[in-house]
């Protein structure tokens, strides 16, 4: 036996049946590769749009940390500034505790030297007999 006789089919309904199979492949392939072209495209848009996207969002981003740097910036001159402010008042305030504590041990001598018992005034007053004052 030989390959023929297996086939029922004449050479050429052989032939035709190859064809059709053959145009099928093709119309199938012509078919994916229509398909694959949209699906491309389709993908190409989506690409698109996320870059658009992508750029308008990396825009405002860099627009927004621009904003923070000169808030940042704007903090760390006030907070320089405050330190500044501190330091002029530690050193104003030493000052004037140190006035303070000589201006008190003045006051400490002074209230010292008030309240010392009084001497005997250096003249007697007279006293009248009958418990009246002289006049």
């Amino acid at each position: 036996m030989t390959g023929g006789e297996l086939l029922p089919a004449t050479a050429w309904e052989q032939a035709a049946i190859i064809g059709i199979f053959v145009v099928f492949v093709g119309v199938l392939l012509a078919w994916f590769d229509k398909q694959a072209s949209k699906w491309q495209k389709f993908i190409g848009e989506i690409d698109d749009k996320w870059r658009k996207f992508n750029k308008e969002q990396r825009d405002e981003n860099n627009l927004a940390m621009e904003n923070v740097e000169g808030s940042l910036q704007d903090l760390t001159i006030v907070t320089q500034a405050l330190v500044s402010e501190v330091k002029e008042m530690r050193s104003d305030t030493s000052v004037f505790f140190s006035e303070f504590h000589q201006h008190d041990e003045e006051t400490k001598k002074i209230l010292e030297k008030v309240n010392k018992p009084a001497r005997n005034p250096r003249t007697k007053k007279a006293v009248s007999t009958d418990g009246n004052e002289p006049a």
